[in-house]
C-alpha cells in the first residue's frame, strides 16, 4: 500500500509540475533567411524551422518568419517586442542568416538587401544592437536572444575591408545574448542540413534539467568538436536568476526504515572553450617533418588521490568585462580584457586600477618582458602592442589573416604563433625583435591545426597544438627539437624551471581531469597524474615547489610541482581564464559569467 500511495503522488505532483513549469507565458521569433540574391544560404531556413519546433516543445508560443524583406523583419520584432512587454513572459529571438558589423554597429541582414559597400549596411541592415537595447525596456523576466548569423562576408569581393561577424554585445538587465561564434570570426553555415550550431543548440535546449548556462556550454563544447575547433559560440549573459528551457521534476524518495548515507556529487559543468582568429609574412621554407626522439620515452602514471575539499574564501579584485590573460610585471598585476578592448593595469594589494591602455578588439594573450613591459595580442584586430608601466602604447606588429593564437618571449626575442584558415590548417611561428616588432625568421610548424598555447620553458618557446601535440620550438630554425603526441586532450601548458606541465582530460569532454609533467633536462621521462575529477583543466599555474591545476567544474588542485602528488583541492565554483603565482598567493581571472564584469580571485599562502 505505501508504494501504491507513493506512486500515485509522483504521478499527480508529476501533473502538477506539468500544469506551472510554463506558468510563465514563453513567446518566441524565429527567423531564417536563406534566399538571399547577394550570397545565398542553405542551411538558415532549416535551422530556423528546426529551433522552432524545438522550441514548441518546450512550451513556446513560436512565430517563425522565413526568407523575410526588410520590412517584412520590421514588422515581426516590433510585433514581437510588445508581445514580451508583459513581466510574466519569458522572451527568445533566434536569427539565422547573414548579418556583419560596420562602426561598432551590429547588422541582420534581409533577403531583400543590395549592399554593394559596408557603409550600405545602416541603410539595408537591421540594427541588432538598438533591438537589444528595447529589451531592457521591457518586462519579461527573462529575454534570450540567439544570433546564429555572421555566415560569410556577405559583401563579396566588392568590400573585402568589411568587418567580419559581430562586434560584442552587452547584455541588458533580464537579458541573455547568443553568438553562433566569437565576436569578429564568421559561423560555418555546414554541410548538412543545419549549421552546427543550429544542431547542437537544439539538442541542448532540449535535453531535460539543463539550464541556460550550461544549455550553451554543451552547445560550445558540442560546436568546437564538430569544427574542428575552428568555431567558438560566445555568450553574454546579465541573467540573475535560473531558467531551464526543460525542467526536470525532482524524484521524491520513498521512505525507508534504515537510512543509509548518500554521496551527493557536484553538479557538473560543461568547459568553456575559448578560440579566435591572423596572414603573416611568407615564411623561407615549408613544413618540415620531424622524426620521433630517438630516446623511448618512459611514462609513470598514478592514480587519482583523494584530497580533503577546503574551503577558501578569495580576495576579490574587480576587473573590467572578460578577463583573460593575466602577468605580473614592475610588481603590479596586468589584465588582458577582452570584452573592455584594453589591458588594464592593478596595484596588487588594493585592487585599484592604476592605468587602462586601449588596444582593440579581443584581447587575449598577455606577457611581461621583466623590465616593466607587456605585450599584448590583440586577437580580433591581428595587432600586438607594446605598452609600458606608465600606459604608454606603441603597435608593434600587424597580421594580414589567420588566427593570431599565441605570444611568447624566449631568449630576448618576441614569437607569435599564426594558424591559416585554409584546407591545411599550418601554423607558421614568427621571430620578432621585441622592441621594433621586426621580423628576423618565420617558419611552419609541422603539425597541423590551432594552436591552443604558447608558453617559453628554458628559453625556448613550447607550443601546444590541435591533435594534442606538444613541441619544444628551436629559438634559431624555429622547428620542433622535442615534440609528442599525447593520448589525452590537453588544453593548457605552463612550466617552472625544471619542467613543462600540460593538462586537459583524459578524453574530450569525458574521462578525469589530467596533468603529464616533462622533465626540462630530459622531456621523454614524462609523469602523468590522474584527478579526482571528471572535467577538464583550463588554467595552470606553477612555482618551483607548487602547480595549480584548475578545471572547468572550478575545482582548484594544488600539486607537488617534482612529483604532481595532489596537496590541497578547493573549489573556486566557475571555470578559470587563466592563472598565475606570485609572492605564495595564486590569482585567478574569471569571467564571473560571460558579458558582465569579471574578477581576479586571489588566495593566499598556496604556493608553499
Amino acid at each position: 500500500m505505501p508504494s501504491m500511495f507513493i506512486r500515485a503522488l509522483m504521478v499527480a505532483l508529476s501533473l502538477l509540475w506539468i500544469a506551472t513549469s510554463h506558468a510563465a507565458t514563453r513567446t518566441a521569433l524565429v527567423i531564417g533567411n536563406s534566399n538571399y540574391a547577394f550570397g545565398p544560404l542553405a542551411n538558415p531556413v532549416n535551422d530556423a524551422k528546426l529551433m522552432a519546433e524545438t522550441l514548441k516543445r518546450t512550451g513556446f508560443d513560436v512565430t517563425v518568419v522565413l526568407d523575410a524583406d526588410r520590412q517584412t523583419m520590421q514588422k515581426a520584432l516590433l510585433a514581437y517586442s510588445r508581445d514580451i512587454r508583459d513581466k510574466d513572459t519569458v522572451g527568445l529571438f533566434y536569427f539565422a542568416g547573414h548579418g556583419a558589423q560596420t562602426g561598432g554597429a551590429n547588422y541582420l541582414i534581409p533577403v531583400d538587401a543590395d549592399i554593394k559597400a559596408e557603409q550600405e549596411l545602416k541603410i539595408f541592415g537591421i540594427n541588432v544592437d538598438e533591438f537589444v537595447a528595447t529589451l531592457e525596456r521591457s518586462d519579461g523576466r527573462v529575454n534570450i536572444v540567439v544570433l546564429d548569423s555572421c555566415r560569410n562576408n556577405p559583401f563579396g569581393s566588392t568590400a573585402r575591408s568589411a568587418k567580419r561577424g559581430f562586434t560584442a554585445i552587452d547584455a541588458p538587465a533580464g537579458t541573455f545574448v547568443a553568438f553562433s561564434t566569437a565576436p569578429g570570426q564568421v559561423a560555418l553555415d555546414g554541410e548538412g542540413s543545419n549549421s552546427p550550431y543550429a544542431k547542437a543548440l537544439a539538442e541542448a535546449i532540449a535535453a531535460p534539467g539543463v539550464s541556460i548556462e550550461q544549455a550553451f556550454k554543451i552547445t560550445r563544447r558540442n560546436v568546437l568538436a564538430t569544427t574542428g575547433q575552428s568555431q567558438t559560440p560566445w555568450e553574454s549573459s546579465s541573467l540573475t536568476g535560473d531558467f531551464f528551457f526543460t525542467e526536470a521534476p525532482a524524484p521524491i524518495e520513498p521512505p525507508k526504515v534504515v537510512a543509509a548515507p548518500k554521496v551527493v556529487e557536484e553538479p557538473k559543468f560543461e568547459p568553456v572553450e575559448e578560440q579566435v582568429a591572423v596572414v603573416v609574412p611568407e615564411p623561407e621554407q615549408g613544413p618540415v617533418v620531424v622524426e620521433e626522439p630517438a630516446a623511448v620515452p618512459t611514462e609513470v602514471v598514478a592514480a587519482p588521490v583523494a584530497v580533503e575539499e577546503l574551503t577558501l574564501t578569495p580576495r576579490i579584485i574587480p576587473v573590467g568585462k572578460w578577463p583573460e590573460g593575466i602577468v605580473m610585471a614592475d610588481g603590479a598585476l596586468w589584465v588582458a580584457e577582452s570584452g573592455a578592448r584594453q589591458i588594464s593595469r592593478f596595484d596588487i594589494n588594493s585592487g585599484k586600477k592604476l592605468a587602462t591602455v586601449p588596444v582593440g578588439r579581443l584581447p587575449v594573450h598577455i606577457i611581461a618582458d621583466g623590465e616593466a613591459n607587456v605585450f599584448a595580442a590583440v586577437v580580433t584586430d591581428r595587432k600586438i602592442f607594446k605598452s609600458g608601466a606608465n600606459g604608454s602604447k606603441k603597435s608593434i606588429s600587424t597580421f594580414k589573416a589567420g588566427d593570431l593564437n599565441g605570444l611568447s618571449l624566449a631568449a630576448g626575442r618576441l614569437y607569435a604563433t599564426v594558424t591559416t584558415f585554409d584546407s591545411d590548417f599550418l601554423t607558421q611561428i614568427t621571430r620578432m625583435d621585441p622592441a621594433t616588432g621586426k621580423i628576423d625568421g618565420a617558419s611552419y610548424l609541422p603539425s597541423k591545426g590551432n594552436v591552443r598555447a604558447l608558453i617559453t620553458a628554458n628559453e625556448q618557446p613550447w607550443v601546444l597544438s590541435d591533435g594534442n601535440q606538444l613541441a619544444a620550438i628551436d629559438t634559431t630554425s624555429l622547428q620542433p627539437v622535442f615534440d609528442v603526441t599525447l593520448d589525452n586532450f590537453i588544453w593548457r601548458i605552463a612550466a617552472n624551471r625544471d619542467a613543462v606541465f600540460a593538462g586537459g582530460q583524459e578524453q574530450q569532454s569525458v574521462g578525469m581531469a589530467i596533468i603529464h609533467r616533462f622533465a626540462l633536462s630530459n622531456p621523454v621521462e614524462r609523469i602523468t597524474q590522474k584527478l579526482d575529477g571528471e572535467e577538464l583543466i583550463m588554467a595552470i599555474a606553477a612555482t618551483e615547489t607548487r602547480v595549480a591545476a584548475i578545471g572547468s567544474q572550478g575545482r582548484v588542485w594544488i600539486l607537488d610541482a617534482a612529483t604532481l602528488l595532489p596537496l590541497k583541492r578547493f573549489n573556486i565554483g566557475i571555470d578559470p581564464r587563466s592563472a598565475l603565482f606570485h609572492d605564495g598567493k595564486l590569482y585567478i581571472a574569471v569571467h564571473k559569467g560571460v558579458g558582465i564584469n569579471g574578477s581576479i580571485l586571489v588566495y593566499d599562502d598556496l604556493a608553499d
